[in-house]
């Protein structure tokens, strides 16, 4: 099955103040063509920015904003079942994304569970993806700060570089020669919720600015 007519661009710009990470496409990042294009982009940057487009549509048109973003999504494809409607997956990519259903009360067993179905075959391609995609963007942007949105993009982010971020707090580490801080945030889709609470976003407001 050819699945490139599901994959999307990241949205990667030089000398970037801010790199999002985010989870994988959907429907409507699809139509787009790039990251944070629906309702989650419109989350964002109705905190962020206090706009109303989503993020990936203003930092797609470099928009004037007050920070230079680059944004990217840790699976090129749609990690949701139902954006491949009326497509006959092979079973290895169905199993595989199983992982968006995975949950339980304990984060940490979570993202055991997630970091296990990332070992499959697919899952090793898509972290290879991944590494190389986010190798290149903190090349361009080295001084670039880097958010690491909802509970799969995290898994990404500790397979791939083996380091460890912090809900809601900076961390500063080292990676391939490069140094930066990581700031783990929760997913910013409506179904959430936490992008919602004003007093929560304080500290990513910080962090960014």
């Amino acid at each position: 099955m050819n699945l490139k007519k599901f994959q999307i661009e990241d949205l990667s710009h030089q000398n970037s103040d801010a790199i999002f990470i985010l989870e994988s496409p959907h429907t409507q990042e699809i139509k787009a063509g790039y990251p944070a294009a629906g309702e989650t982009g419109l989350n964002m940057s109705k905190v962020l920015f206090n706009k109303e487009q989503p993020l990936g549509e203003l930092v797609k048109k470099r928009a004037i904003l007050p920070i230079r973003l680059s944004i990217l999504n840790c699976s090129r494809i749609p990690l949701q079942s139902s954006c491949y409607l009326g497509e006959q997956l092979p079973p290895k990519l169905v199993d595989f994304l199983r992982i968006q259903s995975i949950y339980d009360p304990s984060v940490q067993r979570q993202k055991n569970q997630i970091k296990e179905t990332l070992r499959s075959e697919i899952g090793l391609n898509a972290l290879n993806s991944f590494e190389l995609r986010l190798y290149a963007s903190i090349q361009m942007s080295q001084k670039a700060k880097v958010v690491v949105c909802g509970v799969i993009a995290q898994c990404f982010f500790e397979e791939v570089t083996k380091l460890q971020g912090k809900l809601r707090k900076a961390t500063d580490v080292n990676w391939k020669g490069f140094s930066f801080s990581v700031f783990y945030e929760y997913h910013p889709s409506s179904k959430s919720g936490q992008w919602n609470d004003c007093s929560g976003m304080e500290a990513l407001r910080h962090y960014v600015s």
